[in-house]
């Protein structure tokens, strides 16, 4: 066999071989597009995992959806497209499994309740009376089908009890301006329309560079209510690559970046239904 022939032939072998590996490996490819419908609280940790996730995958985009946890469930039952759902409420998640929407749930962090101010924290607001004083414009969400709106009413209930002062939160409730949703109670605040509100502290540390922080005990932070959980619908187009991306949530590397964007990971991730093998442990 002539150099030339011999080259011919390696070049050949090379290209049949690349042919049956893609051909092998080309089943595992993941897919282009990963739709999430997510809650608006998990606007930031869920910015920050769709980010690192691409990066580790080429070729893969996350597509965001956020809204209230409620309308969300809700799309998906009426069978629109989603391939991984991720609420605020593990009972929201785990209605998708008792309605045979989807298979399996899993909680992996949780969430708090916090007051939001101006940046600088002008009017010195520090706790749940400060919201009732002469000139402090308060804003909370009032949406219908936003879980906020009844966690916002708790936990103002839960802190001014706490603080001796039972009877301020309802005058603070009843004062309060309206705002749709979590968003727009940042953007409210951030835009000097009022001087706090109470949010998510995922959605507060979104927006830390424009705004202060007020924290409360977790006795009445609801911290021990709010749980995100998330579930790949039967409606998944894509379910092999979102049961991949619910896996990197539960990683090392997914838990860190929750912690980082007000989150705290729930550790062991708390597992209901059918879980898929790559989500076992």
């Amino acid at each position: 066999m002539t150099s030339a022939r011999a080259s011919l032939a390696r070049a050949v072998g090379m290209v049949c071989l690349a042919g049956a590996l893609g051909i092998l490996f080309g089943s595992s490819a993941m897919a282009g597009v990963i739709e999430v419908f997510h809650a608006d609280s998990l606007g930031g940790p869920m910015s920050g995992l769709k980010k690192a996730f691409e990066g580790k995958h080429q070729g893969v985009t996350i597509n965001l959806t956020p809204s209230t946890s409620r309308q969300l469930a809700d799309r998906i039952l009426k069978g629109e497209t989603c391939d991984v759902f991720a609420p605020s409420s593990a009972p929201i998640a785990n209605e998708l499994v008792t309605k045979n929407a989807a298979d399996w749930s899993v909680v992996f962090s949780a969430n708090e309740m916090a007051v939001i101010t101006a940046k600088g924290n002008p009017l010195g607001i520090q706790k749940i009376a400060d919201l009732a004083k002469p000139g402090v414009s308060f804003v909370r969400i009032t949406a219908e089908k936003d879980l906020g709106t009844g966690r916002t009413v708790e936990f103002l209930k839960r802190a001014a009890t706490l603080e001796g002062k039972p009877e301020l939160a309802q005058k603070i409730i009843d004062a309060a301006m309206a705002a749709n949703s979590v968003p727009d109670t940042v953007r409210t605040v951030r835009e000097g329309k009022a001087n706090a509100g109470v949010v998510y502290f995922s959605a507060a540390v979104a927006a830390k560079n424009d705004l202060e922080i007020v924290r409360f005990p977790a006795s009445v932070n609801l911290s021990d209510a709010i749980q995100n959980a998330a579930a790949v619908p039967h409606t998944a187009k894509n379910p092999k690559e979102a049961i991949e991306f619910v896996r990197f949530i539960l990683s090392a590397e997914g838990q860190a970046i929750l912690l980082q964007t007000g989150q705290p990971p729930v550790v062991p991730a708390i597992r209901k239904g059918k879980i898929p093998p790559e989500l076992a442990n």
